[in-house]
């Protein structure tokens, strides 16, 4: 079986959940004609071509001669698959999968790491599955929520309670001083709350709510994970390249982007949020992007979202 070389065992896990999947159409139940077709990868938007008997391809990996660098092949009912490494040689690997409906979880037997966990669903089922799993989210989130009104507008904001502090759970959207819808549109304020630049940021919570410092939003990330807080604290949805959260908090972090002194830029991508501290020169927020949530630091007059946090009852 020809397999395309990549660096670090890592990797290999997750093709090891990404190789099975053509096994299925020759073991599963009384019905193995239900995995025949084209499936997409929930975590990587790859194609999958599955075929009657136990064979498949992953259609990105094709060149325009047909020759397909990921092939796999069934035993029995254990999913195998080979690594084939620069030297020639290959190492075995044994998934298991469950399937529901159009939806089929591989998960890799040799590792716990998320990475080998990866979900594919029926090609004609796509938007199907993300409507559901949205509708779930909502629903999860809605849970764990609490609301509030702010008496200066009417505008109603979810709220969670989390490490024991109760924040907003939408960006700000008061308009006052020098803040921005992004990119000038008004239905950006609607879905991402307003940009702010941070002399505006200072006051604009309301009565009983103040921005955050530095320090509490190293709480709030400490409560949500640490280096896994970045994912935690993500939406479940409207994130770029596939690096939605698991909004596991209801904290729902949307990317919303920036406003720089020249141009708007980084909505999809990136979310920012200010906090009340000055380092130097310039004041901190906290960005999430693909990655963890991170702390920067800038000059005060960039446009940069706000997560109010309530005041400590005495």
């Amino acid at each position: 079986m020809n397999m395309f070389t990549r660096q670090g065992w890592g990797r290999t896990l997750l093709l090891a959940a990404v190789m099975v999947v053509g096994a299925v159409c020759v073991s599963y139940g009384d019905n193995p004609s239900s995995l025949v077709g084209q499936w997409v990868s929930m975590n990587n938007s790859r194609n999958l071509v599955l075929f009657k008997d136990g064979t498949g391809f992953i259609q990105d990996d094709c060149d325009d001669d047909g020759n397909c660098k990921i092939k796999w092949k069934t035993e029995g009912k254990r999913f195998m698959w080979s690594f084939v490494w620069s030297n020639g040689n290959s190492k075995p690997t044994v998934s298991n999968y469950t399937l529901s409906g159009y939806e089929l979880t591989m998960i890799a037997t040799q590792t716990s790491d998320d990475a080998a966990v990866v979900v594919w669903v029926r090609k004609d089922k796509v938007e199907e599955y993300k409507n559901k799993k949205n509708k779930e989210a909502e629903q999860r989130v809605e849970n764990l929520s609490s609301y509030f009104t702010d008496s200066r507008d009417g505008q109603k904001y979810r709220t969670v309670k989390i490490g024991g502090k109760t924040w907003m759970a939408q960006n700000l959207n008061y308009q006052t001083g020098k803040s921005w819808c992004y990119g000038d549109n008004n239905s950006n304020c609607e879905k991402y709350g307003r940009l702010y630049d941070w002399n505006t940021a200072d006051t604009a919570c309301p009565i009983g709510w103040h921005l955050p410092s530095q320090q509490e939003w190293n709480d709030l990330v400490a409560a949500a994970g640490a280096g896994e807080a970045g994912k935690a604290l993500k939406s479940t949805y409207g994130w770029d390249e596939n690096s939605n959260g698991t909004d596991e908090y209801g904290f729902s972090a949307l990317p919303g982007g920036w406003r720089t002194t020249a141009d708007f830029g980084g909505v999809g991508e990136l979310g920012t949020w200010w906090t009340a501290t000055k380092r130097g020169s310039g004041f901190i927020y906290y960005r999430l992007s693909f990655g963890d949530a991170m702390r920067e630091s800038s000059g005060k007059g960039i446009g940069v979202s706000i997560r109010c946090l309530q005041d400590v009852r005495q």
